[in-house]
C-alpha cells in the first residue's frame, strides 16, 4: 500500500472519461502497462487529498496566476478492502518541481490542524519551504478542500497511467466524468494511440475544489 515511488515523471496528457467509456478505457490501460505491484487485482485505491492554504487563499491566488506557485497537500492512501493500514504522504508541487515524503498518521493529523507555515520547515526541501514563506508568510495554514477518488493505475519504469473515478470534494462537488492521466519521465513519450478519441482535459483539482 505504499504510494508510488517518487520519480521524475511529469504529466504529458489528461482526458475526461465519460461513464460509458470507462470499460474501454480500462481495457486500454491494462493492455498498455503492467498493473501496479501493490494492486495486482486492480481493485483500485481510495485517495483522500487535503489541500492546505491560508485563510485568504494565498496559495490558490498564486496557482491562478500560474507564474510561481506552490500546491501543498496531505494525502491518505487507503486500501478499499481494509486489509492494509492507511498510508499518508505530504507533497508539494511548483511550476517546475515535485516533492513527496511519506509521513506517519499522527503527523498527518497534526498538519491538518491549523498550523503556522514554520512547522513545514523540517519536512520540505529548503527551496520549497522558501517558496511557501514567500507566498504565505508565517501565517497559519489550514485545510482548504479535500478531494476523494478511487484510483486505478498501471505503470512501468518509464510511464504511468492513472484513472481517477468518482472524484468528489468534502463540500459536495462532483466531477461528472473520470480523469485519466498519462505521465512519463520521457518528454517525447506518447500515450496509447487508442486514447486519441477521448476529450483532452486540463484541470487543477486544487482550483476546482476551492472554486466558489
Amino acid at each position: 500500500m505504499l504510494p508510488p515511488t517518487p520519480d521524475l515523471r511529469r504529466n504529458r496528457a489528461s482526458w475526461a472519461v465519460p461513464t460509458g467509456r470507462l470499460p474501454f478505457t480500462t481495457a486500454v490501460l491494462l493492455g498498455a502497462l503492467p498493473r501496479e505491484a501493490f494492486d495486482p487485482a486492480f481493485r483500485g485505491q481510495d485517495l483522500e487529498t487535503t489541500y492546505l492554504d491560508t485563510a485568504d487563499f494565498a496559495l490558490r491566488k498564486a496557482r491562478v496566476q500560474g507564474d510561481q506557485y506552490l500546491t501543498l497537500r496531505v494525502r491518505c492512501y487507503r486500501d478499499p478492502a481494509g486489509a492494509a493500514p492507511d498510508v499518508y504522504a505530504l507533497s508539494a508541487k511548483t511550476e517546475d518541481a515535485k516533492f513527496r515524503v511519506e509521513i506517519p498518521g499522527d503527523e498527518a493529523a497534526f498538519l491538518l490542524a491549523v498550523r503556522p507555515t514554520s512547522v513545514l520547515g523540517r519536512l520540505l526541501p529548503a527551496e520549497l519551504f522558501a517558496r511557501l514563506l514567500e507566498l504565505a508568510g508565517d501565517g497559519p495554514l489550514r485545510p482548504a478542500a479535500a478531494v476523494c477518488c478511487r484510483r486505478y493505475a498501471a505503470e512501468d519504469d518509464r510511464d504511468r497511467l492513472t484513472l481517477d473515478a468518482a472524484v468528489r470534494t468534502d463540500t459536495g462537488k462532483r466531477l461528472p466524468y473520470a480523469v485519466l492521466e498519462f505521465k512519463s519521465i520521457d518528454a517525447t513519450a506518447e500515450p496509447p494511440a487508442a486514447l486519441s478519441d477521448l476529450r483532452p482535459l486540463k484541470i487543477s483539482k486544487f482550483l476546482w475544489a476551492t472554486e466558489v
